[in-house]
């Protein structure tokens, strides 16, 4: 996003971050899921939720896949 000149900071930044992925793209699938991350953290940050080890797993799954994945040349 800051390569194409945008800022997402403030209110409802995560949810631009989100959104800015299908600009780039990715598959609805995982759109969804980073989503999902979005409200857990949040649930994580504000209210001490808890997750279990086998969502982290797929977090991480997720993680590397996604980073790994070039996309700035769809813009």
């Amino acid at each position: 996003m800051l390569l194409k000149g945008y800022n997402a900071s403030g209110f409802s930044a995560h949810k631009a971050e989100v959104s800015y992925m299908r600009l780039l793209k990715f598959n609805e699938k995982d759109v969804q899921f980073a989503n999902q991350l979005r409200y857990f953290r949040n649930g994580m940050l504000y209210y001490g939720t808890s997750l279990d080890k086998e969502y982290a797993k797929e977090v991480i799954k997720f993680t590397k896949k996604v980073y790994n994945t070039p996309k700035i040349d769809n813009l």
